[in-house]
This record gives structure tokens, sequence and C-alpha cells, in this order.
């Protein structure tokens, strides 16, 4: 066992040239600038920064011996303060070159539209837009041996440079030069491209348009590929970018003599377009005989007209135009790709512009951009990858109607044109939103790694259906239902497209899922018919959620009777009226529990809450009040009978002595009900002091520096932390392991699961526990080095997995997050550098930044709102000055906004005397003293 753990990779700062030129809108604008040498060039641009900046960072603990780990997990973690400094530390942007990054495939394509990758390198892989169901592996098998990265699909981009007479031809991925640099700033993948010996250098900016609260324009089949290119020397160079795409329509289908694979080139203001599809031939005339010639039988049924398989759609490349003053591009209908690394050639004159061969021939047809750059001048242009297979079918679904957009648009041309006449607002907008939650004091690592997962939207884990409703599995093709004991874990897409969660409730939840007679939910909808307390109440709980993150109650109002039922449903399994759940218990780790369990009763306390709050609401007092009194009865009856001293417990049934269960047992999951409340401001679950007294021993019993002694001597379960890497485990037993029962899935309290750790480091964050919270969120960031597996895929049962996205939850515990849209209420407590804070939010119909900063006797605070509109009413803040603040004063853009304030255990709330709506542009100003 090594004596220190180090966490691998490097951080640096990205480039000048790249900050620059991602805010850039126009994809053919030209930069002119003084002619600069090759040295100056790379001083100017970073490169000789950058390239001295790849270093190890800190070293994370130790050292340890041997005796250390007689527990297996050590009570003195002996963090190295070197590492604990660089937790809080602002940091600079981690920027990662080949051949570190090789591992790395971020998501880039529509939220729910398929899976397509950008590689470390900035070439296009894995390609999983054609309808074929992928199961990624109930067991994680990516974790330990990452994704190749591979695709089944020719295509890329390169470029020829022509100077002084000589040309050179360079492939825009890893063959081509000899310095690649990545930036991961999800939605928006950065690449930078460098060698000494090239006069060009090329940044690439790829993306799809991501647009919180807007989820049409965040849902498209399409992949922005925009280069910048930069001419470096002291003499002009003629460039010929070039991109090339090859005809994969019916990629799995498509056989010999079914009919013809076309290519054509396309012509419009603002874009050419290179569209790829499938002629199918006249179908063969059927046999006038009844029986099977061969077999004598029944004839065999035809095969699935070909426009109506699951792969049979069109696929595209659009080169969007270059601006006024630069020389023309070259369109180009079928490009002959030499197979040698880094070799085309271009046709001399343009070959036609159709061009059909028979199916399984696969053309390749390419679309290019002449210009010429005088020395120092930079020149853009934007590729744009659409695609159009709307023939998803779901087992279980009925008649979904395929994909969303498919409902929107008739094929991947019609996207590429939206894309293109929409470009400046697609773009700019999509880097706003970068830009934005960028602009922050929190540490760029945290910002990396909590709005990573959210990546998973973008793969075949979710699903936005033709009819509107939005779909998911646990993972990648494992696991059917948009399962509510998991999905209840994940944050973002709640918090940044709201519209896709209250069709969650409504079409799934609420509808399918939902028994009308009992209120009963069943956890995967259609695909099963068993319910579990950690769903029901997480449904309960997501519905307040989706409520708070309404701009009015009609979402309410219109779930209101089956959300009041399932919440019945839930006290129907209180027996005796005592706030503690009886009976079987299924739950997430896949199995019935029995006897009285805290994680789980608590969860049922917050659903009681959150229903308490909806019904007032609502204006249903009789039910808030019945809610309420279970409430503070189970609040006692927990704590009085399931806390240990130590932390939170289940007590054994004995008619149930041999069934799985965490018992006495430290399980991570314990004070959930209190996590939970935390992200939609119920307020506390259990006794504040136990809870905190709960999260401290998870970090002393669950969380190892080296998970590797713990799981040498319990060996079963899946390996998502590896020996030598550091993780908080699922349940631990410090008072030994009598009680653990090693049957059913016994087996997953020995594994770390990231969406289970999330939750814990948001809620560790909320409580003030900064260091253990960040320690367990950077834990799992280390784990996901692109050094060592896919940043962007966290596993647990199959390839992104959706509890991951309880990320973002650490996000809003950091923030101290607080919203409520009906009430046009927002609120903020940061639990990290409270005294000169600032960060990114989303509301209802807008988001922005909100920033802070204290003195002794003076408290500001700044609501800037970048897009959409925001109502306000009330404001909470908690001030950190030497005395409770007596007088405030609120300004609208320097315009003064009566208001009144009034101060309780350390929390200012501020009344706006008439509500407000904020506009993009405008910021609201608070000044305490």
């Amino acid at each position: 066992m090594p004596s220190r753990l180090a966490l691998e990779g490097p951080e640096a700062n990205f480039t000048d040239t790249m900050k620059t030129q991602s805010s850039r809108k126009n994809p053919g604008s030209g930069i002119g600038s003084r002619p600069l040498s090759r040295r100056a060039f790379l001083e100017s641009s970073g490169w000789t920064a950058l390239a001295a900046s790849f270093i190890r960072p800190p070293v994370m603990a130790g050292p340890f011996t041997a005796a250390d780990f007689e527990t297996r997990v050590p009570a003195d973690k002996k963090l190295d303060p070197a590492w604990v400094k660089s937790l809080f530390d602002r940091g600079v942007p981690a920027v990662y070159r080949w051949p570190e990054s090789r591992w790395i495939g971020m998501p880039i394509g529509g939220i729910g539209a398929g899976q397509l990758y950008l590689g470390g390198d900035g070439r296009l892989w894995h390609w999983d837009i054609f309808n074929q169901h992928v199961n990624s592996g109930s067991s994680g098998p990516h974790y330990a041996q990452p994704l190749p990265p591979v695709s089944p699909v020719r295509q890329g981009f390169a470029l020829r440079l022509t100077q002084n007479g000589k040309t050179e031809t360079r492939q825009l991925d890893h063959t081509g030069w000899r310095h690649i640099a990545f930036r991961g700033e999800y939605p928006i993948g950065r690449v930078q491209y460098d060698d000494p010996e090239s006069p060009v250098s090329a940044v690439l900016e790829a993306f799809s348009p991501f647009i919180p609260l807007n989820a049409e324009d965040s849902s498209l089949p399409a992949t922005v590929m925009e280069f910048t290119l930069s001419n470096r020397s002291a003499d002009p160079v003629a460039i010929e970018l070039l991109g090339w795409l090859e005809n994969a329509v019916c990629l799995h289908s498509g056989k010999g003599g079914e009919g013809f694979r076309r290519n054509r080139v396309l012509r419009q203001d603002g874009l050419t377009f290179l569209e790829c599809s499938v002629r199918p031939a006249p179908p063969m005339p059927l046999p006038s005989s009844g029986t099977n010639a061969v077999s004598g039988g029944r004839p065999a049924p035809p095969p699935a007209p070909m426009s109506q398989r699951a792969d049979f759609g069109t696929l595209g490349l659009a080169l969007l135009a270059a601006p006024s003053g630069s020389l023309p591009g070259a369109d180009l209908g079928c490009v002959c790709l030499q197979e040698s690394p880094g070799a085309f050639r271009l046709p001399d004159p343009p070959r036609a512009d159709l061009l059909e061969r028979p199916l399984p021939e696969k053309p390749v047809g390419g679309l290019a951009r002449r210009l010429t750059l005088a020395p120092g001048q930079s020149a853009a242009a934007a590729f744009v990858v659409t695609w159009h297979f709307p023939h998803l079918q779901i087992a279980g679904l009925g008649n979904h109607q395929g994909r969303r957009y498919g409902q929107r648009f008739a094929d991947a041309l019609a996207v590429a044109e939206y894309v293109a006449s929409q470009w400046d607002r697609l773009a700019s907008h999509t880097r706003l939103w970068r830009d934005t939650w960028y602009d922050s004091t929190l540490p760029f690592w945290f910002l990396d790694r909590t709005m990573a997962p959210t990546s998973h939207l973008a793969t075949n884990t979710c699903y936005w259906l033709g009819n509107g409703r939005f779909y998911g599995w646990e993972g990648v093709g494992c696991c059917a239902g948009t399962c509510t004991h998991v999905w209840h874990y994940a944050h973002a897409a709640a918090r940044l497209f709201p519209a896709l969660e209250r069709a969650l409730r409504e079409m799934a939840d609420f509808g399918p899922a939902f028994d009308p007679g009992s209120g009963r939910i069943r956890f995967r909808a259609e695909h099963n018919n068993h319910w579990a307390v950690d769903g029901q109440a997480g449904v309960i709980l997501r519905t307040c959620r989706e409520h708070q993150t309404s701009p009015d109650d009609g979402f309410l109002r219109r779930v209101w009777p089956r959300a009041r039922k399932a919440i019945e449903f839930l006290i129907a399994q209180d027996a005796g009226a005592d706030g503690i759940i009886d009976g079987p218990q299924h739950n997430t780790l896949d199995a019935d529990w029995y006897g009285p369990i805290a994680w789980l009763s608590g969860l049922y306390l917050a659903a009681l809450r959150a229903g308490e709050e909806m019904a007032r609401d609502i204006g249903d007092g009789p039910f808030a009040q019945r809610c309420r009194e279970l409430f503070d009865a189970g609040r006692r009856n927990i704590d009085a009978r399931l806390f240990n001293g130590e932390y939170y417990i289940q007590i054994q049934d004995a008619e149930h002595a041999r069934s799985v269960g965490s018992y006495d047992g430290c399980e991570i999951d314990q004070v959930l009900g209190d996590s939970w409340a935390g992200q939609v401001a119920l307020g506390p679950i259990l006794d504040p002091g136990h809870v905190r007294t709960a999260l401290r021993s998870l970090w002393r019993y669950n969380y190892a520096p080296d998970v590797g002694p713990y799981r040498e001597a319990h060996k079963p379960g899946r390996w998502y932390a590896l020996a030598g890497e550091a993780g908080l485990l699922m349940c631990t037993w410090p008072r030994g392991d009598s009680q653990r029962v090693a049957e059913h899935y016994d087996y997953y309290f020995n594994e770390c699961m990231t969406g289970f750790e999330y939750q814990v480091a948001g809620h560790m964050l909320r409580e003030g526990l900064a260091l253990e919270g960040l320690a367990i969120a950077r834990a799992i960031h280390d784990r996901y080095h692109p050094a060592r597996r896919n940043p962007w895929n966290e596993i647990e049962c199959g390839d992104h997995y959706a509890r991951a996205m309880a990320a973002y939850g650490v996000y809003l515990a950091a923030a101290g997050f607080e919203y409520h849209g009906p009430r046009a209420h927002i609120g903020f407590a940061p639990s990290l550098q409270a005294e000169s804070f600032r960060c990114a939010f989303t509301a209802a119909e807008g988001w922005g930044t909100c920033q802070q900063r204290s003195s002794t006797a003076r408290f500001e605070s700044e609501i800037q709102l970048r897009w959409g509109r925001l109502r306000l009413r009330s404001i909470a803040l908690a001030p950190r000055i030497d005395a409770p603040p007596a007088r405030v004063a609120v300004a609208r853009d320097r315009q003064a906004v009566p208001a009144r304030l009034t101060v309780q255990n350390g929390r200012a709330r501020i009344e706006l005397d008439s509500e407000i709506a904020l506009a993009a542009g405008e910021t609201l100003s608070i000044v305490l003293t």
C-alpha cells in the first residue's frame, strides 16, 4: 500500500486565445492584428505557460502505515494541509493534454436526442444516435475499463495549409498536432491545436445549444463545431478547412439490394448543407404461392419497411455561411479520403452535388471553407452536425410518438436550417450560461464537478418522447421506468429544465405509475407493479420542488389531488401513527427491509413536511394540520428510538431476522430526509444536533482515503472506487458485524456510488461541515480524472447514471439557495466564502448571478439577472456582520425600492412593498447596516 495518496492530473489556466475566442458570436468573423513571430505568438497565446503548468497537484493524505487501516477506515484521515487548502481555493481551470485526455467523452448532443461524444482531441465518437438499445452493463464495467474512443462513423475535420509555395495537411485530431489541450466546461468543450512547425494554430469550441429553462432549444439533435484559425507567422497563409461525414443512415439495418445511400449538397442563404439519406428500392413483388418454397411452411413475414426502421432517417453536415468580405467556401459533395492519418485530397473542380451508391456502401461527403489569413489574423468557421432518427420505440410505453425532435423537425436539414436562422441567439445564450456558471468565487474544480453529471441528460440515459413525456433509464440501457427511488436524488434537471420534471410528475408518476384507488406509485411506472418507500416519498418531495420552481400555482393545482392521495398512502403505512413506517419497506437498495428504519422514516417525515407546505399553498388547512401532527410525532420517536448517540440506525424485526438491512451500521442515507428538506427549504426534520453528529460519524466511519483495505476485507460488490482511490462507503459497522445480514443485495454496502456520496457532501455543506463535504466531492472528482476514466460518465448501474445528477444539489447547498416561484421568493446563505461570494442561480423564468460582500458593519448583496425575468416579493439572506442589521436599502438599477427588514436566527428577510419583475440586464441591490 502506498504511504501517500497522490491525486493525479494537471490544472492550469487555459490560454488567453481560447478565452477571447469563446465570446465570438459570428461564425465567420475575422480579427486583424499586427504580425507576430512564432515564438511571440506562443508566448502571447499562453501556450508556453500552459505547457509549463502541467504539474501534479498536492498529495491528498498520509503518510499511512498498516496500523492506520486496522479498522479498515482510519478515523484520522491525515489529509495533507496543501490538499485541504486546494479544496477551498478558487484555483485555475483544469486543462488536459493528449494523451492524458484520451478517455474523455463529453456528451455533446441535445438533451434526450441521442448520445454523441466529444473526445479529448476534438474528434466526435460513440455516435449512439440510431435508436439501438445499448445496455451499458449493470455491473458498471466501464469504471475499471473505460470505453475506448472509437467511432462507427467516419467523420472528421482537417486543414490544408499553403504558404510560400509549400502545402501541408493536418487532421484536427491527435494525429495532426504536437500539442492538443482540452478544457471541458459543460456544455462547451474547447480544444486547442498547436505545433511549432505549423504557421497556423486552431481552437475548436464544440457544443449543442444549452440554455437553462429553454428545454426546446436545449434538446436539438445538433452539435456545433466552431473552429477559430489564427495565422501566427510573418507571411500570409491560404487555408482549406474541410469537414467530412460518412453516410451512416440505416447503419445497423441496411442490407444490399434494399436501396441507395444518397449524398446531396444544398445551398441556401446562410447555410450550405451536406444531406445524407437513404432512398429505398421499390418493394419486391410478393410470391404468388401461399407457402414458403424452401420450408414448405407458411411464408416468412416481410421485414419492416425501411422507412419505419429505428435507424432510418437523415444525417447531415452544415457549414454556416462566411461573413461578407471573406473568401467563399468550397462546397464538396463527395470527398475522397485516403486511409493514412492526416491525408485527404480535395477534388478540383468540386464533384457533383448529388451522389448515390447502393447499400451497403457508405459514401463520404464533405464541405470546405477556403480563406486566406494575413499575418496575425484570425477567422472562425462553424460546422454543425445534425441528425434526425425519430423512430424510437421503448417497449411498454405504447405509442409514445418516437422522439420529441421528430415532432418539431421534418429532417436533419430542417434542424440545420433552424440552427442557422437562430445562430446568434443559440450560441450567445449557451455561452452566456457557461460564462454565468463560471463567474463565481467557488473553486473551479467544484464548478466542473457539480455541473459535469448534468451532461447525463444528453445521453441515452434520457429521452424526451414525442408525446412530451420525459423518460429515463437508471443508466444507459439499464433498469427501465425513470425509477423513482433513483431519480429523486437527481436535482440537475429540475433546476435547469423544470418543465421536464413537471412533465415527469404529470405524465409518469401521477400517470401510468399511479394507482388512483390507493395512491400507491409504482417505482418503475409501466415496468413493474411494486412501490418503494423512498421512491414514494421522493415523488412527494419532488412535487413540492416542481411547485417551487414554477412561476405560479398552476402545476400544483393540477396534481394536488393525486399528490395528496400519494401522501395518504404513505400515512397508511404508518400503522401506529407514530411517524415511523411499518411493514415491508422496499427501497433503492433493491430489497424489502423490515423494522423501524431511520432513513426511510426520515424521508417519510420530510414528505409530510412537503405535504404540509403544499396543502397550505393550495388552501387545504385540515390536511396541512394532519401532516404536521404526524411529523411532530415522528420527529420525537425517531430521535428517541433510532439515534444511538453517534448515528441513526435500523431496529431488527424479529419476524424477519434474516432480511437484509443496515441495522446497527452507519449507513450513508441515514439522514437523507434532512438532506432533501434542505433542497426545498422545509427546515429541520430530525434533531439538528443529532443530524450533525450523524454526519460526523459518516465522515469518521465511512470516508476512506483509500478504499482498498476495506474492499480487500469485504470483497463482494461492484468496484466504483478502486484500491488507492478515496470514497464514502455505503455502510460500515463500527460496533462489529454481529447484525450484518450477508444475503440478497447486502454487497451494495461495500460500494462507493457517487449519487449517494453527493447527497451527503451537500448535506455536510449545509450543516457547516465544509471540509468534510468538499473532501467527499473532491474524491469523486479525482476518481473521474481523465487519466483514469471519462470525467463525464459517472457510473453506477450502467453508464451516465441518473443518480449522479445529485451533484447539482451539492452546488445548491454551497450557495444556500432557496426559491419559491409562486411566492416570488429567493434566498441565499452561502456555506463557503460567505464574506465575498458570487454564484449563478436559476429560477422559474430566468437566471443570473447573486453576489454578496460583508464587512464588520455592512452587508451588500446584488442579484443580477442575465436571462429571462425574475419576479421578486421577498429575499432571504444570511449577513455576516458583527451585529444584527437594523436597516435595509433596496435599489433596482439605482432606483430605490421600498422594503421592510426582519431578522431572526441570523437570517435577514427583506419584504418588498410590492412585487417587482427584473428583466435581463437589471440588478437588484440590497444593503444591510
